[in-house]
């Protein structure tokens, strides 16, 4: 017993050793806003190579697809043919700097924040409870009105200002957002209607 608890302690330890071992991972973001992790091996004008986490077959993406790689020591390399080169050396750009983006991939960038960082959790439980107490006619009213108005700018949930300062930036994330509000207005809308409706239903089968 105590021969199976010792290596069965060793084996713990080795795997431990060997996840911490592991390299932060690269980041390839697509023209597309999608983020793939992995570590790069090679990059070419028409495709790059990279290794998925915790696998060891490599795989290859068109380099067209990709407009930047995030490497796992903080430097990044532009890759898509929109963008400007920068001539003469120059800082590397914070974490929140849109420097050497155009203004596609600004807009890019703008609605991938916004899908990931802005939810809008209010607009589904409002028209959700609107439906419910008013019935099909009067809960349409909650969800028409959250829709007919863009986002405030102190609900929009960004993940740095300094983004949103950006115009082309802004204008694609203020746009997500409302197609994201809109469609949880609309979705609670019709949980709070299907309720109404199960309720009535239930009313006029107990009479």
């Amino acid at each position: 017993m105590r021969l199976i608890l010792l290596s069965i302690a060793l084996l713990c330890s080795q795997l431990s050793r060997g996840q911490a071992a592991q390299p932060a991972a690269d980041v390839l973001l697509l023209v597309n806003g999608d983020e793939i992790p992995g570590q790069v091996l090679a990059v070419s004008s028409s495709s790059i190579s990279y290794r998925p986490p915790g696998r060891p077959d490599t795989l290859r993406l068109a380099t067209d697809a990709v407009f930047l790689i995030r490497f796992a020591n903080g430097t990044r390399e532009v890759l898509h043919p929109q963008w400007p080169a920068q001539p003469g050396p120059t800082a590397p750009p914070g974490p929140d700097s849109l420097a050497g983006l155009s203004s596609a991939q600004r807009r890019t960038l703008g609605l991938r924040d916004a899908r990931r960082c802005y939810t809008s959790r209010s607009s589904f439980w409002i028209s959700a409870g609107a439906a419910l107490q008013g019935g099909p006619l009067l809960g349409f009213i909650a969800p028409a009105v959250i829709t007919a108005h863009p986002v405030p700018d102190a609900r929009l949930r960004a993940p740095s200002p300094t983004r949103l300062a950006d115009p082309s930036y802004r204008t694609a994330y203020q746009q997500q957002a409302r197609h994201t509000r809109r469609d949880r207005a609309w979705g609670g809308y019709a949980l709070g209607t299907a309720a109404w409706l199960l309720l009535i239903s239930l009313a006029f089968n107990t009479q």
